[in-house]
């Protein structure tokens, strides 16, 4: 019986490495590859069974559009997603982009390569994935914040004024400042005492997206 091949994802080399050889201990072909132009040319040649990807890759195409590319051309491929944003709506807007049928395993969250093998097993035999799907069982209130909410926290990230958020946007500053202040709030931020509102803003976003502050929070 052959070995089911995987196709690894990943631009962190010691994490890839580490999946790499935990995925080759429980029998699997591997193959790897650290970038989206690196994963492609893998694609092209072959066709795997399955690919763990990793979503922020850097500039350039992410980790969903991979797997949108992959399960396009092979819709039977299984798909599992390693990432460090808790919910993916923080590096694209597309959240639809991770597939029904795919797990989805933030790396924090994640308690040892035991748990990624599981994922990778019940989606490549079409399992319940439940305990696999990470982004559907968010604590943060980022999970609850609209498309609309979502898009001006980036751009408050981003260091946009109210005024420059308006202009990308498209709507009046006075629409705008009011649908930052319902952002604000809907992230559990209370206006009327916290005069660093942007900050902490910025802070859980920050933390969403899995970068680390200078300051460790």
């Amino acid at each position: 019986m052959r070995a089911r091949s995987v196709l690894v994802v990943e631009d962190e080399a010691f994490l890839r490495s580490l999946i790499t050889s935990a995925l080759e201990n429980s029998g699997f072909e591997v193959e790897s590859a650290g970038s989206a132009a690196e994963a492609r040319k893998l694609l092209n040649k072959r066709d795997h069974d399955a690919a763990i990807l990793d979503i922020d890759l850097g500039p350039g195409p992410t980790g969903l559009d991979i797997g949108q590319f992959l399960l396009a051309k092979s819709p039977g491929t299984a798909v599992v997603y390693l990432t460090m944003l808790a919910d993916p709506r923080v590096i694209d807007d597309s959240a639809e982009k991770v597939n029904s049928r795919a797990a989805y395993l933030n790396k924090r969250r994640l308690t040892d390569t035991q748990e990624l093998v599981d994922a990778l097993e019940a989606v490549l035999r079409d399992q319940d994935l439940s305990d696999f799907r990470h982004d559907k069982s968010l604590t943060s209130p980022i999970g609850n914040l609209s498309s609309s909410q979502l898009q001006v926290l980036k751009l408050v990230a981003k260091g946009l004024t109210n005024q420059q958020i308006a202009e990308v946007r498209g709507r009046s500053l006075s629409a705008t400042e009011a649908l930052i202040g319902r952002t604000f709030v809907s992230l559990g931020i209370d206006l009327g005492r916290d005069s660093n509102a942007r900050i902490l803003a910025v802070r859980e976003f920050f933390r969403q997206a899995g970068i680390v502050l200078n300051d460790g929070q």
